[in-house]
Parts: C-alpha cells; sequence; structure tokens
C-alpha cells in the first residue's frame, strides 16, 4: 500500500510549538536528533508492506531520507485537499489499488511493525474510511501524562490515531459530504448541522456504541466507513505541545 505523509502546515509565533520550531513546518520540529517526519518516515523505510511515499507540505531541500521511492507534493493550505492531492498522485503512480494509507507527520513513535499491522488490518479495502481509535485505558498505559482528549462512547473513552487508510476515488468524490466535515473540522457547530443534532447528542451523553456512531456519521455522509479500536496508542501521541514533545523524545530516546 501507497503511504501519503501530511506533514504541512507552518507554527504561527503564537503556537506552543513555536520556540522549537522557530519558522520551520511543525513536521520538521527536531525530537531526539532528527526532524519529526523524519522518525514516520524511517518506520515507512523499513515497513515491508509499504510501496511508496508521498510526503505533502515539503520539498526535497529538506532533507529527508526514504528507503521506499519518495515524492514531495506542494501543501494546498487545506487538509481535504491534500489529501485528495495525494490520492490524485497515488491513482497515476499506482492505478490498481484502490486505498491510501494516510499518516500525520506528528507521531514519531510509530514503528515499521505497527505501520505493517495497520496495514494488516486495513487490507480487506471494504470501505471508503478506515478510522483509527485508541482506547483511553490503553493511551494511558503507554503514555500516561500526554493529557489526549477522549470522546466518550457507551463502549468506552477513545481518542483519534493519526495512522488511517482512504479509498482514493472517495477522496476525489466532489459530491462526497466527509470532504465538509473535514473542513469545518475546527467548528463542532458546522460539524453538528452536517452530521445532525440527534447523533451528536447521543454522542455528547455516551449512548453511542463506536459501532453506532460511525455508522450514523457515515449514513450521513453517503460513504462506508469503519472506526477501529486499535491497540497501539503511538499512532495517537501527536506532538502539539512541548511537554508531550518532551514524552515523546524520551520514549524515543531509551
Amino acid at each position: 500500500m501507497d503511504a501519503l505523509v501530511l506533514a504541512g502546515g507552518g507554527v504561527s509565533k503564537s503556537d506552543p510549538l513555536y520556540p522549537l520550531a522557530g519558522d520551520q513546518p511543525k513536521s520538521m520540529v527536531p525530537i531526539a536528533g532528527k526532524p519529526m517526519v523524519q522518525w514516520v518516515l524511517d518506520a515507512l523505510s523499513s515497513a515491508e508492506l509499504v510501496d511508496s511515499v508521498a510526503v505533502i507540505g515539503l520539498d526535497d531541500s529538506c532533507g529527508l531520507h526514504c528507503v521506499k521511492r519518495l515524492t514531495y507534493l506542494p501543501d494546498t493550505g487545506s487538509l481535504l485537499q491534500n489529501i485528495q492531492r495525494g490520492a490524485e498522485h497515488f491513482s497515476q503512480v499506482t492505478p490498481a489499488d484502490s486505498h491510501i494509507l494516510s499518516v500525520s507527520a506528528d507521531v514519531p513513535a510509530v514503528t515499521p511493525e505497527i505501520i505493517d499491522a495497520c496495514i494488516r488490518i486495513f487490507n480487506a479495502r471494504e470501505f471508503d474510511i478506515y478510522y483509527s481509535v485508541i482506547e483511553r485505558s490503553a493511551m494511558e498505559k503507554r503514555f500516561p501524562d500526554s493529557r489526549r482528549t477522549y470522546l466518550k462512547l457507551k463502549d468506552g473513552e477513545v481518542c483519534g490515531g493519526d495512522v488511517n487508510c482512504i479509498r482514493k476515488k472517495a477522496a476525489l468524490d466532489p459530491d462526497s459530504a466527509w470532504s465538509g466535515l473535514i473542513e469545518r473540522r475546527k467548528n463542532p457547530i458546522k460539524q453538528a448541522s452536517m452530521i445532525g443534532w440527534g447523533t451528536l447528542l447521543l454522542l455528547m451523553t455516551g449512548m453511542l456504541t463506536l459501532d453506532n456512531a460511525a455508522s450514523r456519521v457515515c449514513q450521513r455522509l453517503g460513504i462506508q466507513g469503519k472506526a477501529l479500536k486499535m491497540p497501539y496508542p503511538e499512532i495517537g501521541m501527536d506532538v502539539d505541545k512541548p511537554f508531550q514533545h518532551n514524552i515523546v523524545e524520551r520514549d524515543l530516546l531509551r
């Protein structure tokens, strides 16, 4: 499976990571001796099931390296459009494969074994989107001070993971409503208007299971999706703040 690394986005002076990043993209923040995104590329390089890699948001002047075929794609300034650009690229490179792996550049604790395990789970390729989540108990056991934000469901509390799988055709569908949800990801009110207030209320009160929640949301968006509880806290340990940087750096230096 081909892998798209989402590495775009700068860091403003008000961002908690600015002292570490300066004027570099967030993905280039140094951690344990190399750029954060390089740790992700190292994992993809050694993963047996990754065919080729595209990094979106950086260029070859960054000095990154990857054993697999590596392509740089320009940042569009939009998460959705970045995913679409990656889908367009891999549609040309590997037209026979229906899906791509999407990996955030800010999960440097990910390993080759985790990448391969995720691909094996996604390999059925039955759904338009496979979205990974991690249970709170697993997250806090592995990274007890990570302070993730959790969604309370009837069958437990989960946070989002940053290794997912997307059908290229679905990403490029101009009529798909899921694109609007991505664009409104930082505006809960606008998200609620798309998903439906009834579903949102059930989510907020913890009355939905993970499968129920995923089914309701996907039905509303007109896609087929699957939320998967993954036993890999490393894919949920994204580095957004200095204390999270310290946690992951200590972990990588062990």
